[in-house]
């Protein structure tokens, strides 16, 4: 498979987000031989995406925030050409279904307009700078007609591990996330008819909470955004103070995701 590394000018309002974009793509590199065992929660949603296609005769499609590749097999069954786009280069080089694939930032996408037929993007558009931009980038590259199936981790996910930390600090230990209301108005103002929105909680069950975390850890989801987090390794009596803290239920540890599913469409030309 080739990587194609786009070096793009970035709006001003989205550069300066590049340092946090260069930590992004480093976690999920970092996080990319134990992405597939641990990404449970994004199977589920990944399928739960698959059953809303809607193909009617669209040949290209973004597979946006492709990582590994592990919906590149199913999504070529229904399309003719699907390219992988993903922020880590580490991700892509590990899919090697395919030939091509493009590593960049989903918030400036390097496309030209009116170019795919369809995105579908599985539990990567939460990682967006700018949400606004990323949905009027997504309007721009689709063509008249096309759609758009997404899955984005919304606010309420993770409170297990929140409410975990809280016992021993105030700092974010995990990333915020928009509400479901929210990532629904910045679809809507970018002018995408919504087919369907739901909001579904999944979740993952772990036999203690040590395990809960480095799942978190292990699919590269742990802070990224914020400035005020903790610095350095938990010492053992602070992680003891944690795992302590974490709720259980029946003994066994969950990890919450609150996950908003999209099937959206551009407006076709009408003559």
């Amino acid at each position: 498979m080739t990587a194609l590394l786009v070096k793009q000018r970035l709006p001003r309002a989205i550069a300066k987000h590049s340092q946090v974009k260069s930590r992004t793509a480093a976690k999920f590199s970092g996080a990319v031989t134990s992405y597939e065992l641990h990404a449970n929660v994004q199977k589920r949603s990944a399928n739960a995406l698959f059953r809303q296609l809607n193909v009617q005769g669209a040949k290209v499609c973004l597979d946006l925030g492709a990582g590994p590749g592990v919906n590149l097999d199913k999504l070529k069954r229904h399309y003719d050409y699907v390219l992988p786009f993903d922020l880590s280069l580490g991700m892509l080089k590990q899919n090697n279904a395919d030939k091509t694939a493009v590593c960049g930032d989903m918030d400036a996408l390097p496309f030209q307009s009116e170019s795919f037929d369809a995105v579908y993007s599985n539990f990567a558009v939460q990682w967006s700078a700018n949400l606004n931009r990323l949905f009027t980038e997504l309007m721009r590259i689709l063509k008249p007609g096309g759609r758009v199936y997404l899955s984005c981790v919304c606010a309420g996910s993770l409170n297990e591990i929140i409410t975990a930390f809280k016992t021993i600090d105030s700092q974010n230990h995990v990333n915020e996330f928009h509400s479901f209301e929210q990532t629904k108005q910045f679809i809507q103002h970018c002018g995408f008819i919504i087919e369907n929105a739901e909001l579904k909680c999944y979740q993952d069950t772990y036999p203690e909470p040590l395990h809960a975390m480095r799942s978190i850890k292990a699919i590269g989801a742990t802070n990224i955004h914020s400035q005020n987090k903790r610095q350095g390794l938990l010492t053992k009596s602070a992680l003891k103070k944690v795992c302590d803290g974490y709720p259980l239920i029946a003994g066994q540890a969950i990890v919450s995701y609150h996950v908003g599913l999209f099937s959206l469409q551009k407006r076709a030309i009408t003559v």
